[in-house]
C-alpha cells in the first residue's frame, strides 16, 4: 500500500519527497476539496519533483493534479487538462461532478483512448449506492487507470461517513476490475492500520499531517515522518 499527500507549494512538496512519499497530488488545499492549484505553482513543483528524481534516481514516484471541483465547459476542462500535461504532471483527477456528467463524456472517452490517466472520483454517497459495482466496472469499461472517493465536507472523515463494510465493498470492487484504488478524506494517522486491512492501493492525505488537522495550514514534517514510518511498518 502506498501513500499519496496533497502539497501546495515547492516546499511542502520537497518535505514529502524526502520522507519518501511516492504519490504527489497537486491541489489548491485552500478551497474546494478538488480545487486546481495554479499553473505558475504546479510548475515549480513538478520542477522540483523532476530534480528529485534526478539527483535520487527514485522511479516509483507519480505526479498527480485535480482540475477543480466544477468545470463551466468542455473548453474549460480541456484547457485545465492540456495545459497540467504540457508541464509534465502524470494522472488527472477528476470529480464525479465531472467525469459522471455526460456533457464531458466525448471529451473524456478521447482522452482515455490516448491513454491519458484519469482517476473518477467518487462521493461518499455513491459508495452506497446499489448501482456502485456496475458504475465502477463502467469506469474500467472506459479504461480510467484508476478510482477513489474522497469527502468534500473535511469536518468529518470518510470512516464516520462511510460504514466500513461499504468501503470494503468499494475496494473489492475496484481491485476485482484492475482499477488503481485509494481512499481518501479527513484522513488522520490513527486511520492508517483499520483502512490498510481492506488493502487499498493507496490512501490519501492532507488535514491529518496538517496542524489543527486544518488542511489549509501547512504540513507538518513530524506527521509526515509518522505516516511514511507507520506505513512501512504495515507493508
Amino acid at each position: 500500500m502506498q501513500v499519496l499527500v496533497s502539497v501546495n507549494s515547492v516546499a511542502e512538496a520537497q518535505l514529502v519527497l524526502s520522507a519518501g512519499v511516492p504519490l504527489i497530488d497537486l491541489k489548491d488545499t485552500s478551497h474546494g476539496a478538488l480545487a486546481a492549484l495554479t499553473l505558475d505553482l504546479s510548475t515549480a513543483i513538478v520542477e522540483a519533483v523532476n530534480q528529485y528524481r534526478q539527483q535520487s534516481a527514485a522511479t516509483g514516484i507519480v505526479i498527480s493534479a485535480t482540475v477543480g471541483d466544477h468545470c463551466e465547459a468542455v473548453d474549460e476542462l480541456m484547457h485545465m487538462i492540456s495545459s497540467r500535461l504540457q508541464i509534465g504532471v502524470e494522472v488527472i483527477k477528476l470529480p464525479e461532478t465531472i467525469w459522471a456528467d455526460p456533457g464531458y463524456q466525448p471529451l473524456i472517452t478521447t482522452l482515455l483512448g490516448q491513454g491519458l490517466k484519469l482517476i473518477a472520483v467518487l462521493n461518499p454517497t455513491s459508495l452506497l449506492a446499489d448501482e456502485l459495482p456496475a458504475r465502477v466496472q463502467w469506469l474500467a469499461q472506459q479504461r480510467y487507470w484508476g478510482v477513489m472517493v474522497d469527502t468534500t465536507q473535511k469536518a468529518k472523515a470518510l470512516v464516520d461517513i462511510v460504514p466500513f463494510a461499504a468501503l470494503a465493498d468499494f475496494v473489492q470492487a475496484a481491485k476485482s476490475v484492475q482499477l488503481f484504488v485509494g481512499l481518501a478524506g479527513g484522513l488522520s494517522l490513527a486511520h492508517i492500520e483499520l483502512l490498510a486491512g481492506l488493502q487499498p492501493d493507496y490512501l490519501g492525505f492532507r488535514s491529518g499531517l496538517c496542524e489543527g488537522e486544518q488542511r489549509a495550514q501547512a504540513l507538518l514534517p513530524e506527521r509526515v515522518r509518522e505516516l511514511i514510518s507507520r506505513v512501512s511498518e504495515i507493508c
